[in-house]
């Protein structure tokens, strides 16, 4: 039933961003092993450049959660693409900005889910990786006109059974509009060896007071970065 939905493919190699949460408060790394700021920025620029392992969990991490978490009898967390029974997807953007779109609606809906507001400061810190994707990706990019269940925030069962039907046909993965920033395009992947080169790329703040309008993002070290507007109103 997809035949006609997925006729297009590109041959694609280029960067994907991955943004995810961390507990890191701070981008000096290594201010607890001098007091020299020539010597830190000499270190790192060797964390930053240096060759990650081929199995780093940036890129490990989401296929080993799609199959250990549900072997144990505990579905992980359902995506766009994926059910949470058999296998896991790998999810970037082409841009850094619309990681965060995607990022901020994701955050935003769990706290208002959890009932949490609608006047508790909330603040998030969030580290973003810049990894390699090559390959020869399904591209859905434009087809969200005739099929708006590619980017409904209603419900997945359509999406998460394309997401099936790719993965059993051991396609590598697909392009995609954003659902929270149109002009934004995410990646969902099937295959972890179309990526690699994982590398750090920025870390940012997320701050929210639910019953404000926008959520600011900020540099960890308090700089504004810019803001999103808030997809939830007070009280969720």
């Amino acid at each position: 039933m997809f035949e006609e939905l997925i006729r297009t493919v590109v041959a694609f190699r280029d960067h994907a961003f991955r943004n995810i949460p961390t507990l890191i408060e701070s981008e000096d790394l290594l201010d607890d092993l001098t007091d020299d700021p020539s010597v830190r920025a000499s270190g790192e620029a060797i964390v930053g450049e240096r060759a990650y392992e081929e199995d780093h969990p940036i890129i490990s991490r989401p296929f080993r959660y799609g199959t250990a978490v549900s072997s144990e009898g505990l579905p992980s967390v359902r995506t766009r693409f994926g059910d949470g029974s058999r296998f896991g997807v790998w999810y970037g953007s082409l841009d850094v900005l619309t990681t965060v779109y995607e990022t901020v609606f994701h955050w935003q809906k769990f706290l208002s889910d959890a009932g949490i507001g609608p006047n508790t400061p909330l603040a998030a810190h969030r580290v973003i990786y810049r990894v390699l994707a090559s390959g020869i990706f399904v591209d859905l990019r434009g087809k969200e006109a005739d099929v708006p269940q590619l980017v409904s925030s209603d419900s997945y069962e359509f999406t998460q059974r394309l997401g099936t039907y790719l993965h059993d046909n051991r396609q590598t993965g697909l392009l995609v509009a954003s659902a929270r920033r149109p002009q934004g395009v995410n990646m969902a992947v099937f295959d972890p060896a179309a990526l690699s080169d994982p590398r750090h790329e920025l870390y940012l703040s997320y701050h929210w007071l639910p019953d404000v309008t926008d959520v600011l993002i900020r540099t960890v070290k308090g700089a504004p970065w810019g803001k999103v507007e808030s997809f939830f109103a007070a009280g969720g």
